[in-house]
């Protein structure tokens, strides 16, 4: 029964049919994702299940998130679903700012190996704050050498091939502007949550 009720939700929304976007370097992007955030999922659907029917029903974007905890399932549904790897578009998150070894580390040594993985399509600096009370970006201009040294993390998996693009999340225009000031690269994507029941 949980597993229907998975599959009618998200039986409409995947297929074929999903548009995709040219990021830079010629990655595309199919525009709409199976996000994994596990307070989202309800009547018994698991992270596992729901990204394993999203697959089957066509779905080929699927975004997750260290903080998450959703990694491991989201793994496991890809290896049961037995979709190859070159057709599925994996997003992934690190924390706010945490500094370019830690940002290398986290990649390679926790998301590589829980999602069974040899690389990533798209890496995003999940927020631009380092305090949760200030989320999503309420620090301003704080923090800002922070944020700069945990891009250079994400751009140094970039250029070892462990990522094939790279982003932020919830970052404000001031700073994206300051971050690209500084690093001389623009992110490819700025993930923000917005919808009718959230104007961010």
């Amino acid at each position: 029964r949980a597993a229907a009720a998975c599959a009618v939700a998200f039986a409409l929304a995947s297929g074929s049919g999903v548009p995709s976007v040219e990021l830079p370097g010629g990655v595309m992007m199919p525009m709409l994702a199976f996000g994994s955030y596990p307070g989202s999922f309800k009547q018994g659907c698991t992270v596992a299940e729901s990204v394993r029917q999203w697959l089957a029903l066509g779905g080929r974007h699927i975004d997750t998130a260290n903080n998450y905890g959703t990694q491991p399932d989201v793994g496991e549904a890809m290896k049961a679903a037995g979709v190859p790897r070159s057709e599925i578009f994996l997003t992934t998150k690190i924390p706010g700012p945490i500094g370019k070894q830690q940002t290398i580390d986290m990649i390679m040594n926790v998301s590589l190996p829980q999602l069974g993985v040899d690389y990533l399509d798209l890496v995003l600096i999940h927020k631009p704050c380092i305090e949760k009370d200030l989320f999503p970006n309420k620090c301003g201009a704080a923090e800002h050498a922070e944020r700069v040294d945990t891009w250079e993390g994400v751009l140094e998996l970039k250029r070892l091939g462990k990522i094939r693009a790279a982003g932020v999340s919830n970052f404000d225009a001031d700073q994206l502007a300051t971050l690209v000031a500084a690093s001389g690269v623009t992110p490819a994507v700025n993930q923000v949550e917005w919808h009718l029941g959230y104007h961010n």
